[in-house]
């Protein structure tokens, strides 16, 4: 699977930085592993917009960037999270709506005050084809807006599903128990909610249920 996303990887010097969003979950898992094997040095950075889930994603972050000997950094946007969660009218598991337009904005405000050329998040074909925020001609402006500030926004996994990022993270290594995918932030992943819903049908897809999780509840 390692060889047949090479194309997909950016073709930077070695040891290049990159400002890698990462949340602890299947996607941003899998791209600090394939990153580091690329040769490259990822710098995962963790928002916390106040979303129910932020500790246990910290934790999952924590815990992987130790096993490879890298640095994460935490950025509290609490505040903002749940002034913008209180403008909904329901409370969400996630307040913030178009997070990733968020989220690369505050990374770009990061990479410009560290010096750090490029920006990595780990959008896949799953999510574009549900969530507008992911979606091609969403993230098309903010690819031009970086470029004229010197950045750029690598999306390596855009082209693949939730199933082949599993699969490529399995070839890469990935210990699937450091991560975390589950909305309610709980210690265990609950099963049932609409992450790990995504989530058990990826591993099902690329045969490796076996690795995975164990799930509070069953589907």
């Amino acid at each position: 699977m390692i060889d047949q996303v090479q194309h997909l990887l950016p073709a930077l010097a070695g040891g290049s930085r990159i400002l890698l969003l990462m949340s602890g979950g299947v996607e941003s898992s899998t791209l600090l592993r394939l990153l580091q094997r690329a040769g490259y040095a990822p710098e995962p950075f963790f928002l916390d917009y106040a979303q129910r889930a932020a500790a246990q994603e910290w934790r999952s972050v924590l815990a992987q960037c130790g096993q490879l000997g890298i640095a994460a950094r935490s950025i509290p946007m609490g505040e903002l999270g749940e002034a913008l969660g209180e403008l909904r009218p329901h409370r969400f598991h996630v307040p913030m709506l178009y997070r990733n337009l968020i989220a690369i904005s505050v990374a770009a405000s990061a990479a410009g005050a560290l010096g750090i050329p490029h920006i990595c998040m780990g959008i896949t074909a799953d999510d574009a084809a549900v969530d507008s925020g992911s979606r091609a001609e969403t993230l098309a402006p903010l690819r031009n807006s970086l470029a004229a500030l010197g950045r750029t926004l690598l999306l390596p996994l855009s082209e693949l599903t939730k199933a082949e990022v599993v699969a490529l993270g399995q070839d890469l290594g990935v210990e699937w128990n450091l991560s975390y995918s589950c909305l309610l932030g709980r210690a265990q992943h609950c099963g049932v909610c609409p992450q790990c819903l995504k989530r058990r049908e990826a591993f099902r897809r690329a045969g490796l249920r076996s690795v995975d999780v164990q799930y509070a509840r069953n589907e």
